[in-house]
């Protein structure tokens, strides 16, 4: 064999005699880190002083439910919904006709009910369109009178929710009737009342499916008979509640929900290190309610924490897409879920603030009204539960 021929052959060797096969199982300890995961706990209570409540963020026409109660635990609530102008023509072959009403039908959707209480019913009133989101419950109330009312609606004892139809024909459209003065526009009011104290949440066209409507059947005038009657369909414009006067929540507790709408804000001081060299596993936030929670039996509503870009107060802006959240029930004494995306955000080199935002998700819309226990109260004040690894020592490093 040639000389260059044996030479090649011997680097090649050479070099097969060096390869390392990274397919084969290393072994220890040559290739494996020194020591064992240790994972501990921690647990931060809030900045004393610094988690607070706030109130005043949703505008009316941002419910997605109106209440409607008469008393007890629920308090006193009425609703109050417009419509759309009806108009007083409609188009027929290209010409505009006025009409005469043949009926109308007004619906409404029940989105939950206190089915305790017996002989339920929905009571439904004429209001002057006067009548705004400033009025009062006493002056509300002195407007629904036996003159202004246009509708009882009793519901069978099982009917906890959904939509149903009113009809008016005949003498009972006369309390739909317009004057000049209400420029084709239908506001009503609606009234509870039971055996018993009781509560209903009404839906809003902010909530879909449960949205009121009107519709005005009509019959053009001049039009022959063997033309489709006409429909005239309006949904509501405006919508509010009218609650009675409440004192605001104590100083000492943190405000989540409730009318006016109510938001807290927890602010924690995360340790150095924690928020540079710590692995963080989970972060739970534990709270206490003040008092068990009031509300529809078996409604829900949903306890959203989230995150702030920057702190600014009660206008803190809050991480989009980013959030935690956990279903409350009547008779909850408290609330334990999972934030540790939020408490990851704290980290970094870009970190947010160590405050934990909390809002409900149906915010105005639901009888349930946490109050929280804060670093105010003499016990029961807010914890992070933080699961972490420190960081993690490689042999020989």
């Amino acid at each position: 064999m040639k000389p260059g021929i044996l030479a090649t052959l011997g680097i090649a060797l050479a070099a097969a005699g060096c390869t390392e096969h990274l397919t084969t199982p290393g072994s220890c300890p040559t290739f494996c880190p020194g020591g064992q995961s240790v994972f501990r706990d921690t647990i931060l209570t809030p900045v004393a002083g610094a988690d607070s409540s706030f109130s005043g963020f949703v505008a009316p026409s941002s419910l997605t439910s109106l209440l409607a109660s008469n008393g007890g635990q629920y308090g006193e609530h009425r609703a109050v919904i417009r419509f759309l102008p009806r108009g007083d023509s409609v188009v027929v072959s290209d010409s505009s006709r006025t009409f005469t009403v043949d009926s109308i039908a007004i619906e409404l959707g029940i989105q939950a009910r206190d089915t305790t209480a017996g002989n339920f019913v929905l009571e439904m009133y004429r209001l002057p369109l006067t009548v705004d989101s400033t009025v009062s419950l006493a002056a509300l109330d002195a407007l629904m009178t036996p003159a202004n009312l246009i509708a009882e609606i009793p519901e069978p004892a099982a009917f906890r929710s959904g939509l149903f139809h009113v009809t008016f024909s005949g003498d009972s459209l006369a309390g739909l009737a317009f004057s000049p003065n209400d420029s084709t526009v239908l506001q009503i009011g609606l009234r509870v009342r039971a055996d018993g104290p009781t509560g209903a949440r009404i839906g809003t066209p902010a909530s879909g499916t449960f949205a009121p409507e009107i519709s005005t059947y009509v019959k053009a005038v001049g039009v022959v008979d063997s033309l489709k009657p006409q429909t005239i369909g309006r949904t509501a414009v405006a919508f509010f509640t009218v609650s009675e006067p409440a004192p605001p929540p104590p100083p000492s507790l943190l405000a989540v929900g409730g009318i006016p709408v109510s938001r807290s804000f927890i602010r924690f001081a995360l340790t150095p290190f924690l928020r540079d060299s710590a692995t963080i596993i989970r972060a739970t936030l534990h709270l206490q309610a003040d008092a068990p929670l009031i509300g529809i039996p078996a409604d829900t509503a949903v306890l959203v924490a989230t995150s702030v870009l920057v702190d600014f107060g009660a206008k803190s802006p809050v991480v989009a897409g980013v959030g935690a959240t956990l279903p409350l029930l009547p008779g909850a004494t408290g609330a334990d879920f999972d934030v540790t995306q939020l408490v990851k955000l704290w980290q970094g080199k870009t970190p947010t603030p160590a405050i934990i935002r909390l809002a409900l998700g149906d915010e105005g819309g639901t009888f349930l009204f946490p109050l929280f226990r804060s670093t105010r109260s003499l016990s029961g004040a807010p914890t992070l539960q933080i699961t972490y690894r420190p960081p993690f020592a490689f042999e020989g490093y």
